[in-house]
């Protein structure tokens, strides 16, 4: 399930979708050795400008689990990318969406 931002400061609309976890093996020992935390993230402005970026981080497997992986995406990787910006429902994100496609902003 996708999570929507708005940034009113900056007026860019986010669309987040669900963070994914995996685990990265060693190629030659074939031993679990880091997770792979990711994301993909759509940024729209009022300029009609669309943005659509992967985000990713690689958390040792030494230091985290799964779980504390994706807690420490969320606190490092997203918390940058949404600074400013508030949490809002997926209708509020399309009525914002299609006031700027239609262009009555």
């Amino acid at each position: 399930m996708c999570e929507y931002y708005f940034d009113d400061e900056r007026a860019i609309a986010y669309k987040i979708y669900p963070v994914v976890s995996s685990t990265l093996k060693d190629e030659k020992s074939g031993v679990e050795k880091a997770i792979l935390v990711h994301t993909n993230v759509k940024a729209t402005n009022f300029k009609k400008e669309k943005a659509r970026r992967p985000l990713s981080e690689v958390y040792p497997l030494s230091h985290y689990d799964k779980e504390t992986a994706v807690a420490a995406f969320y606190e490092k990787i997203l918390a940058r990318v949404l600074d400013g910006a508030r949490k809002i429902s997926e209708q509020e994100y399309d009525l914002i969406k299609n006031r700027v496609e239609v262009g009555t902003v």
